[in-house]
């Protein structure tokens, strides 16, 4: 069968637990970019035995410990390494689906005509412990994974990235997904595995000002927290427990926007403390 005309972007670093998975998941892309930062597993291994192309993430977008400070960075690093227009991203420990594999085929294989989609969102899907989750207060869960770089569509955000386009690009919606893979231990401490992401956000966001505080954290917070609990609870009484996910997962969703509010106004009060402090130290000298 022939090969997909679309470039796939994936960040690594000692992945090679999860990445050959993946990069199954994507053998028929003709063009696959593995943007590394410097593992010392078999990641590299794996990725050449698949025929992927390695590039190095930029210092730039990197902390002094090696961790990654600017996700959109090294995603748009992916993004500029790629010999396609089409254009698809996902994570080392994450698949795409065999249905939505052909649907991409089927989109990439016609030519462009006026009005055709540039970018198009996918639906997420949930895997726990080795079997799909049916019933989660996120879902569909769209994001845009797809895109065609003549659209003009570039990563942006340090943390959760997601692209930007400009105004009128036309936007498709397909219905397979993609795939997270999780265990149920992960969900029963959810707030322990997102903690890394909201200590981000927090550094990132305590420099915005007040008002930014009260409309993008505590208003959007308090609508992820009702929209969890409400979404959650209707999926239990409808259809059980069995296929949804764990209790402890869904609230730990809805508490997750208040943990984040409690991380960044701790840090804007040191802030303004410490800048309090090194006022009434000038004034004294």
């Amino acid at each position: 069968m022939e090969k997909i005309h679309c470039s796939v972007g994936i960040l690594t670093f000692n992945s090679a637990a999860t990445l050959r998975r993946t990069l199954e998941s994507v053998k028929m892309f003709d063009d696959s970019i593995i943007c590394d930062g410097g593992s010392t597993d078999d990641t590299l291994a794996i990725a050449h035995e698949f025929g992927a192309r390695v590039i190095a993430q930029d210092a730039r977008y990197k902390n002094k410990d090696n961790t990654l400070r600017d996700f959109s960075g090294v995603r748009n690093q992916c993004l500029d390494a790629a010999i396609h227009d089409w254009f698809l991203y996902i994570d080392s420990d994450e698949t795409i689906s065999d249905e939505l594999r052909e649907d991409i085929r089927q989109i990439v294989s016609r030519p462009l005509a006026a009005g055709d989609p540039l970018v198009y969102r996918v639906p997420i899907g949930i895997m726990m412990d080795g079997r799909r989750i049916r019933y989660s207060s996120n879902f569909p869960g769209y994001q845009h994974r797809l895109f065609n770089r003549t659209s003009g569509a570039r990563f942006h955000k340090p943390v959760h990235e997601k692209i930007r386009y400009p105004d009128g690009v036309p936007i498709g919606t397909l219905s397979h997904p993609w795939y997270v893979f999780t265990t149920r231990d992960e969900w029963h401490h959810y707030l322990l595995h997102t903690k890394g992401y909201r200590a981000q956000e927090a550094q990132l966001y305590a420099t915005k000002s007040w008002g930014f505080f009260i409309r993008r954290i505590v208003l959007r917070g308090l609508r992820t927290c009702l929209g969890a609990l409400g979404k959650s609870s209707r999926n239990y009484l409808l259809h059980g427990f069995s296929e949804a996910i764990p209790v402890r997962g869904e609230l730990g969703r809805a508490v997750a926007p208040f943990c984040l509010m409690a991380a960044i106004l701790y840090r804007k009060l040191c802030r303004a403390s410490t800048t309090t402090a090194t006022h009434d130290d000038t004034s004294l000298a």
